[in-house]
């Protein structure tokens, strides 16, 4: 669900490669390395995944050339230290939960949508890099299918009592929760990445996307509206319920 959403990362497992050069230990050797890494997110969403080089880099961070080598083995290893960066930004669901009261589930799946739409608008370059890099990189890749069914398990495993009648059988509830989420994915997608020109016509804001997602998220799980107190944008369509 947190589209934020489809990509978050485990750190202690991505970064178990990664050289760490003595030089990085230091309170300024840190601020330099830290530099370049925020130099490498703004190539990489100007200019991309394949296009970046480290020439561009330390231009962006305002450094020499010779000193990328002393924080970073290649680009490979920045650039996937980068985006695991960026991916872990929004990781924690209590932080995205903090504001949300007990028991609601549509302010729950909206706090979730929104920390991801908001990833998708703000950084579609950085998203597009992180699919690139997952195509290219099977390793890589199979962090991002594992960790994108972590974030959706929390909600597969309280799907039997969130709907003790229904008794699920093995995988029900995953493939259920699986299919909801893809939707979502699909549109942001289309939307902040492919850019559609059908879809960017609409020009919605980020919190409206996400209230749209949510919405049909949680009539799909729910098979019934939210309160029209919580909706703003796609209050129009809570009549869509059939009736006959």
């Amino acid at each position: 669900m947190n589209s934020n959403s489809t990509i978050l990362l485990n750190m202690s497992t991505v970064n178990t490669k990664q050289q760490k050069n003595p030089g990085a230990r230091s309170a300024r050797g840190e601020r330099a390395r830290a530099g370049l890494k925020a130099a490498a997110l703004r190539v990489l969403e100007r200019d991309g995944y394949h296009k970046m080089r480290i020439a561009d880099v330390t231009t962006e961070a305002g450094v020499a050339q010779g000193l990328f080598y002393h924080y970073f083995s290649d680009l490979k290893s920045l650039t996937r230290e980068v985006l695991t960066d960026f991916a872990m930004a929004s990781s924690d669901p209590g932080a995205v939960e903090k504001n949300v009261p007990k028991g609601d589930w549509y302010a729950r799946i909206f706090a979730h949508n929104l920390v991801i739409v908001r990833s998708y608008a703000k950084r579609p370059g950085i998203l597009r890099c992180l699919l690139q890099l997952g195509d290219e990189d099977p390793e890589f890749s199979s962090l991002l299918r594992e960790n994108y069914r972590n974030q959706l398990m929390w909600l597969v495993d309280l799907m039997p009592g969130l709907f003790p009648d229904v008794q699920f059988r093995p995988h029900q509830a995953l493939f259920t929760v699986y299919s909801l989420a893809g939707i979502g994915e699909g549109l942001l997608r289309e939307y902040f990445i492919n850019e559609s020109n059908t879809l960017r016509a609409a020009d919605l804001s980020a919190e409206q996307f996400a209230e749209l997602l949510s919405i049909m998220f949680y009539r799909a799980l729910f098979l019934e509206n939210p309160d029209q107190q919580q909706l703003n944008y796609t209050r129009n369509l809570t009549p869509m319920v059939r009736t006959h």
